[in-house]
């Protein structure tokens, strides 16, 4: 018997808040689209770097759809992309949030700065 593989399904849409504070001078980036370099030294793996990188670059935006998220991590399943955001959610970087609309519940995360790492 063959077993089953669960499928993690992303959202079409997945809503940021940026908690970040104000832009360090050290920022990687242009305007609202930065990040702190600092993150590629965090005792993280490869992959949850990678994603913080790339969901910061999109804080201006206010959200990530599922292909923008699923090209941030390319070569990772959508399982291996929803354990780099709990990865990240349990280190401190992201708080998961929810936005009520009338007729759904759109998912999301206050992204935070690195300062708020717990390693």
């Amino acid at each position: 018997m063959k077993a089953e593989r669960q499928t993690t399904m992303l959202p079409e849409v997945t809503l940021l808040i940026d908690a970040r504070g104000s832009r360090p001078e050290n920022a990687v980036g242009v305007g609202d689209l930065w990040y702190e370099p600092e993150v590629w030294s965090l005792p993280l793996s490869p992959a949850p770097k990678v994603l913080y990188a790339g969901l910061c670059s999109f804080l201006g935006h206010r959200q990530i759809n599922r292909k923008d998220l699923r090209n941030t991590l390319k070569n990772c399943t959508e399982e291996e992309i929803a354990a780099a955001l709990e990865d990240l959610v349990r280190h401190s970087l992201l708080v998961p949030i929810e936005k009520v609309t009338g007729s759904d519940i759109l998912p999301g995360y206050e992204v935070r700065s690195i300062e708020r790492f717990n390693g």
